[in-house]
């Protein structure tokens, strides 16, 4: 069953929060397992606990141990850890791992059934620290998963009762659906495993995503329709084949842009060629269709700073195929040092901007005003960084800065869903359809510094109503 039949389904059920939507997490709503995600990192500070619990990870993995004896040995590794050094490692692998495996998908899917107001639930044999930030990242209103023991503060090593996993999951599910005066005939339950199955057989709508052997069968006999999303886990031949072509436009871009540039001895027509070439090539090549409103918007009012939320390197190339010419950017130091791409970026005029040295990062916002009274546009995040998620970021007043001193308008590219092509620590592109919003361009004529810290939030209010809509 593909998405559209699945949302379908979501759009033609009951709507208020008397329906539950329960979904797994690994391996469902997570292209992968967040078990071995911290395994793996505490097996970099090896100990004969941390070399434990991969040895029962190895038996697990080979049907040679329970669910409840891995369960067990990951805890113990944490005896002794304090709630704020466990939160603080949930949050840093989450940021750095557990992020980019969510499925786009599935994120549509929860999003279905908010819009629906149905409560969306995460019901995980994982425990708390490897639940809650994908819960929280997700807005689901519960999670419902294994604990941990804590005493004054501290991990005790041991695990709360009874162990959810299996048919305890039904058992949680019928206790909060009858707190909820929900029905189970009306609810939805998402999985990938045969464990689940003592739930999925309790729910009016049971959803097999991505399901392993033994599940795919169950279905079958059932005549349940499977799901199978490719957005994530591991790439596909075609995907990887997508990436490096996307990636080597770059090389046939410049020639194009330098050898008209030399040609016409115009440095400007070579960059303007040069960047749209790179934008639609590298769009195209990568499998990634836009959908774009407000396109007019770019047009009506440069030069202009045209400031976007930053949720993918991908930005960047869908910034080129937007804006096409006369515009430049303010990206992070670090992109300069990168082979022939730090090159073609300062051909670019590209602004390079440090992060660490305010009043470096002060001078270089000054000269981007240089350029734009010069009659380029600028390029810039107010979030300063890449998002792991569609959430929005603190907005930083550089760029609000920038369009006031230049006397130019303010232009809001809200970008929906770039990290479905490729999220933050990716590296393979995966072809998808991005939503871009153009807004109206915001005047900034009689800003002052007293007054930029409220025109900075109705900006991002801006924003954050559109990624909303």
């Amino acid at each position: 069953m593909n998405i559209s039949a699945l949302i379908d389904q979501i759009e033609t059920a009951p709507t208020g929060p008397g329906v539950a939507a329960f979904f797994d997490m690994d391996g469902t709503v997570l292209a992968g397992f967040t078990a071995f995600v911290f395994a793996q990192d505490r097996i970099r500070r090896p100990d004969l606990t941390n070399l434990g619990v991969a040895a029962v990870a190895v038996r697990y993995q080979a049907g040679n141990a329970s669910f409840e004896e891995l369960l067990r040995a990951s805890t113990k590794a944490l005896a002794g850890m304090s709630v704020k050094e466990i939160d603080d490692l949930a949050n840093r692998l989450f940021k750095e791992t557990i992020a980019a495996m969510i499925y786009p998908e599935v994120r549509r899917l929860i999003r279905a059934h908010q819009r629906q107001g149905h409560t969306v639930v995460l019901l995980s044999a994982a425990t708390t620290m490897q639940a809650r930030p994908v819960a929280e990242s997700l807005d689901v209103d519960d999670v419902i998963c294994n604990t941990l023991e804590v005493e004054n503060g501290y991990v005790t090593g041991g695990v709360g009762q009874p162990i959810i996993f299996g048919a305890q999951k039904a058992t949680e599910a019928t206790a909060y659906a009858k707190r909820m005066k929900a029905s189970l005939e009306d609810a939805f339950f998402y999985s990938d495993g045969y464990e689940d199955l003592p739930l999925l057989d309790l729910v009016g709508h049971p959803q097999p995503l991505n399901p392993d052997k033994k599940l795919r069968k169950a279905a079958d006999e059932r005549g349940w329709l499977p799901s199978d999303f490719e957005s994530r886990g591991t790439p596909t031949k075609t995907q990887i084949v997508r990436t490096i072509l996307a990636q080597a436009s770059v090389l046939t871009a410049a020639t194009a842009g330098l050898t008209a540039g030399l040609l016409n001895r115009d440095r400007r027509q070579a960059i303007n060629l040069m960047t749209s070439t790179w934008g639609d090539l590298a769009v195209a090549l990568a499998g990634v269709n836009l959908d774009v409103r407000g396109e007019a918007h770019l047009w009506s009012d440069r030069p202009a700073v045209f400031m976007f939320n930053h949720q993918s390197n991908f930005d960047g190339l869908l910034l080129m195929k937007l804006l096409r010419r006369d515009v430049t950017a303010v990206a992070k130091e670090q992109l300069k040092a990168m082979p022939f791409v730090g090159q073609v970026f300062e051909f670019g005029d590209v602004i390079f901007i440090s992060r660490s040295d305010h009043d470096a990062a002060v001078d270089a916002l000054h000269e981007a005003a240089t350029r734009i009274r010069q009659g380029l546009s600028v390029a810039i995040s107010p979030e300063g960084t890449r998002q792991v998620t569609p959430h929005l970021g603190v907005f930083k007043k550089g760029g609000f800065h920038l369009a006031m001193e230049a006397g130019v308008p303010i232009v809001p590219i809200v970008i929906h869903n770039s990290l479905d092509v490729l999220p933050r620590g990716g590296r393979i592109m995966r072809p998808a359809t991005v939503r871009v919003d153009v807004l109206e361009p915001i005047p900034t004529v009689g800003w002052t510094v007293e007054s930029l810290a409220g025109h900075v939030e109705g900006v991002r209010l801006q924003f954050a109503a559109a990624l909303e809509s």
